[in-house]
């Protein structure tokens, strides 16, 4: 049976890389995240959609779910922790290693109202190096302190450092033995769906917990993981998946254990990008026929949007300073793809018995 499951998991990750959907949808929810980024940046109140979630809130999630199919139908395809840890590595730290360096060397100097020798000799300069290890860090000396959202220069990298975790919980996992079967996945985010419940649920006496930005979207993963386990149920019929998948999550919005039935329109947003996504549509197919832009409009997009608003003093219309943004995350995301990302990816290890594409997928 394992080795069953071994040769469906190869065939689900060709048949992933022939040609899909995922491209045009992670681009989707990183216009997402931009938009409903303009709105805080611009000092202006961020509209809520989905019930009542941000709308970068609906482009996370959708990167967490796509990100959870593929990167386990990576693992399940070849179970090897270095392996699978050198393609991790490859997609997220090369873009964000140049993402870090350019905010200090280029943008911080350029912006800051210290005098450029106070700027360098400051320790909060050299501390922002600590993204680079995935501690987070949003400011600069100086850098945006008189914008509306102040002193953050690239507000979105804390998600990075979830992201990395839900690989490394994965890789654990893996390397136990228990995404041996196609029910752990779906076992592990029905487990954490009723942890969710349990633990943010009313008791009388009891303090609120802060709320867990992991678990949130670790569940998110978890969906698109168990979906990938349980791809060869689905996949050849997506429309009733889908439909199945929008008529249980809508009766668990409005008859749902109270925790669980308040993420429901973002779990239909992430399933829905799972199940969409891996089918072919005939136009969004060939969104990524130029390079895949996704990862570099998240992390570049922040920054450029704070220095439009720095530049114009806050002056410029919403649509000019979405556009505008838009424009220049996009060319700095194709500069990415091509100069940084896609030549780390030509590093990937691959596996010699059977060699795949299955290491080129997706992050957040």
């Amino acid at each position: 049976l394992i080795d069953r499951f071994q040769q469906s998991m190869n065939a689900s990750v060709t048949a992933v890389h022939r040609a899909n959907n995922f491209d045009a949808l992670r681009l989707f929810a990183a216009l997402l995240v931009i938009w409903g980024h303009q709105f805080a940046i611009m000092g202006r109140p961020v509209p809520l959609i989905l019930g009542g979630n941000e709308p970068g809130a609906v482009g996370v999630v959708m990167f967490f779910a796509i990100s959870g199919y593929l990167v386990t139908l990576s693992w399940l395809a070849d179970p090897h922790l270095l392996r699978f840890a050198a393609r991790r590595a490859l997609r997220i730290w090369p873009a964000l290693c140049v993402v870090v360096l350019l905010c200090i060397l280029v943008l911080g100097p350029l912006v800051t109202t210290l005098p450029q020798a106070a700027y360098w000799k400051s320790a909060g300069t050299w501390d922002y190096l600590s993204n680079i290890w995935l501690k987070t860090r949003y400011a600069l000396p100086g850098v945006f302190d008189g914008n509306p959202v102040a002193s953050s220069v690239n507000g979105p990298l804390w998600t990075i450092p979830l992201e990395v975790t839900c690989y490394a919980i994965l890789a654990a996992l893996g390397v136990c033995g228990i995404t041996r079967t196609r029910w752990s996945g779906p076992a592990i985010f029905l487990i954490l769906l009723g942890y969710l419940q349990w633990h943010y649920m009313d008791r009388p006496g009891r303090p609120m917990p802060e709320w867990s930005p992991l678990l949130q979207y670790g569940i998110m993963f978890a969906l698109g993981a168990a979906l990938a386990c349980l791809q060869a149920f689905w996949s050849s019929h997506r429309l009733i998946a889908a439909a199945v998948l929008i008529v249980a999550l809508t009766l668990t919005r409005h008859y749902g254990p109270s925790v669980i039935s308040g993420q429901a329109w973002l779990l239909m947003a992430a399933g829905l990008s799972v199940i969409l996504g891996s089918a072919c549509a005939p136009v969004l197919h060939r969104v990524g026929h130029f390079g895949d832009f996704s990862y570099g409009m998240y992390i570049y997009a922040f920054p450029v949007q704070q220095l439009v608003v720095w530049s114009f003093a806050n002056r410029l219309g919403f649509t000019a300073a979405i556009s505008l943004t838009v424009f220049c995350t996009l060319v700095l995301a194709a500069l990415s793809w091509h100069w940084v990302e896609k030549p780390a990816l030509s590093f990937k290890p691959r596996r010699r018995a059977a060699p795949s594409s299955s290491s080129d997928l997706a992050t957040a």
